[in-house]
């Protein structure tokens, strides 16, 4: 929202104030802060209540964070008056907004809170004898509403923005790298398969086989070709065929009979082979477009890393498995455009590229987010499994000289930050942490990995 905006909300604040006297005002202070905490119970006391509220909130979470965040909210929204920091508190409001989007905290439940904020305001003046309850009252529900209304104007933007990405991402995504993506997921899926075939028929006692849904394919499907294809009917089926495979898996493990392991393994052949003519349905009707790629090293680029992330948590949240991210950016990479020009620079960019893709998984996700810093989101990947991906990164880019197109040979490193999703919904917390450990493996001296707390 633009200046000239901000400006003219503020205004509104101000002439919302001007309506009151100083003294209703300053008994409106008094009484908010006598009573913010009770307010605050009020609000989430209630909220909680509802299924929705669940998703985003947790008890932990509310006791050691967000009731002090509401608290200071309601005293600093009534305390405008007197520091006349209109902008600044409309500015607020809107900022509000826009982690609400971000988070995915629905609208009403919001303001179901503040409804039950109000009727406590009701019930606690309904004890007071003051000539000026009615006023206070009314100045508390003009103030909350008024500061709603501008969470709002900022939700509802960052909302429709965040679908319009969403929509052009899962266009992108469905239609990124088809022809390749099609032949190693279906080989993928024959590997899955021939090696269970393999343990089955060489006799082995209380042999290990990960489940479907754990492999490369099943992997990938769900945490990329899922999303990329929402709405087609194979979708459902496919993820259906993926569980029941898992099940079957889990059967043939368990089983000690040899004529009902070798049923089990038909069932699965048969699965398998429905879902692989399922993958090929989807597949005919995409195309490639890279409106999402870095051009220079084919990496995914900023434009869908918010989607991602936030789509990769909410799947985290709601199935409890872990999720990593790494920040690895080239050290005195300016040194290397100075000496080497910019060819050199891009020739050690591409190379980072080459090393992250032959570093993850199907199911993972590879940015270049500008300059010489790469991300890599790394799904059902625990912290101890993340720190061992990003060493192997480092000792790689460490050990390759580069040549450029002159003879020359050079080499640099790379400083790499790790972080472990913390369960918070709001994905710029996970952006943020991983962040401060890169600007800590930089701070330690370079060419390391710091693994953030």
């Amino acid at each position: 929202m633009n200046t000239e905006s901000i400006a003219m909300l503020a205004e509104q604040w101000k002439s919302i104030c001007a309506g009151y006297s100083t003294t209703d005002l300053n008994d409106t202070f008094q009484f908010i802060q006598a009573h913010s905490l009770v307010l605050v119970d009020e609000f989430y006391k209630n909220i909680m209540r509802e299924k929705e509220a669940s998703y985003f909130l947790s008890d932990n979470l509310v006791q050691n964070r967000l009731k002090a965040t509401l608290n200071q909210w309601l005293v600093d929204c009534f305390n405008v008056p007197f520091q006349q920091n209109f902008e600044e508190m409309s500015k607020k409001q809107l900022v509000v907004g826009t982690v609400h989007a971000r988070i995915g905290i629905p609208s009403w439940l919001i303001m179901r809170g503040v409804r039950e904020i109000e009727n406590k305001v009701f019930h606690l003046q309904s004890f007071k004898v003051q000539k000026n309850s009615f006023v206070i009252i009314n100045y508390i529900i003009q103030v909350l509403g008024f500061a709603s209304e501008i969470m709002c104007r900022s939700y509802e933007v960052n909302v429709e923005k965040s679908n319009d990405i969403k929509h052009t991402y899962r266009l992108f995504s469905a239609m990124q790298d088809v022809a390749v993506q099609k032949d190693k997921q279906r080989g993928s899926l024959l590997d899955w398969e021939n090696e269970l075939m393999f343990k089955v028929f060489s006799d082995k006692v209380d042999f290990k086989h990960p489940l479907l849904s754990k492999s490369e394919f099943g992997l990938w499907f769900i945490h990329k070709a899922a999303y990329a294809f929402t709405g087609s009917e194979q979708v459902d089926v496919i993820i259906e065929r993926i569980y029941e495979i898992d099940q079957l898996n889990e059967n043939v493990l368990a089983c000690v009979e040899k004529d009902k392991t070798i049923q089990l393994i038909q069932h699965i052949r048969e699965k398998n082979r429905e879902i692989q003519h399922l993958v090929d349905q989807i597949f005919q009707v995409a195309e490639y477009i890279d409106s999402g790629n870095d051009s220079l090293t084919q990496l995914l680029n900023r434009r869908y890393l918010n989607t991602i992330i936030s789509r990769e948590i909410n799947f985290s949240r709601k199935n409890d498995v872990p999720l990593s991210l790494l920040a690895i950016d080239a050290d005195y990479f300016k040194r290397i455009n100075d000496k080497y020009g910019h060819a050199g620079g891009d020739l050690a960019l591409q190379f980072i590229g080459e090393v992250l893709l032959e570093s993850v998984r199907g199911s993972d996700y590879a940015f270049r987010v500008g300059g010489e810093e790469f991300l890599l989101l790394l799904v059902d990947r625990d912290l101890t499994r993340a720190q061992e991906i990003a060493e192997n990164i480092r000792k790689r880019v460490q050990e390759t000289s580069i040549r450029t197109a002159t003879g020359n040979n050079f080499n640099f490193t790379v400083s790499i930050g790790c972080a472990l999703y913390d369960g918070h919904p709001d994905y710029q917390r996970f952006l943020d942490a991983v962040d401060s450990a890169l600007y800590a493996a930089k701070n330690n001296g370079r060419n390391n990995v710091y693994v953030g707390k």
